[in-house]
């Protein structure tokens, strides 16, 4: 199985644990719960989560971290980054504190590459803080992308 196909039974069982395990989780889609255990085991190389079964299991993991899991892994394995988008553009009245914040931001960002490489080695754990770090800053990067758009058509 490829690196790309492990990551997506990861991400499966990720999402499965964040929704409540196997049992709670078929119960909220129409897979049973052997399915499920299929989509997320690695010795099943031939089974994984059909699309309609993420819709409906990956809203109820929100609250596990690295959500949304599959779809964040799916987008890896296209080559892309995943960034939530705002719920609502931004208009021109915010733009001075999207600034501010992506200021901040890029700052955390350079604050957490300097502390991990304060003893010249990046551990798991300082990449996972450094990319928490990126993901927040491209969080406010897509909420100004929004703010341009609305204000583009306005």
């Amino acid at each position: 199985m490829t690196p790309e196909k492990l990551n997506l039974k990861r991400a499966t069982g990720e999402m499965l644990k964040g929704v409540g395990g196997l049992e709670a989780a078929s119960g909220f889609c129409r897979v049973g719960k052997s399915a499920l255990g299929d989509n997320q085991s690695v010795n099943k190389p031939e089974s994984f989560v059909a699309l309609d079964v993420i819709a409906d299991l990956e809203p109820l993991a929100r609250d596990r971290d690295g959500w949304p899991h599959v779809t964040r892994a799916l987008a890896a394995t296209m080559g892309f980054v995943l960034v939530k988008l705002p719920e609502v553009p931004a208009t021109s009245a915010e733009l001075l504190s999207l600034i501010g914040r992506h200021a901040k931001e890029g700052g955390d960002v350079s604050q957490a590459v300097c502390r991990a490489l304060a003893d010249n080695h990046v551990s798991r754990s300082d990449a996972r803080e450094i990319r928490r770090e990126i993901r927040e800053q491209m969080e406010v990067l897509a909420a100004m992308d929004a703010a341009m758009a609305f204000l583009e058509t306005d």
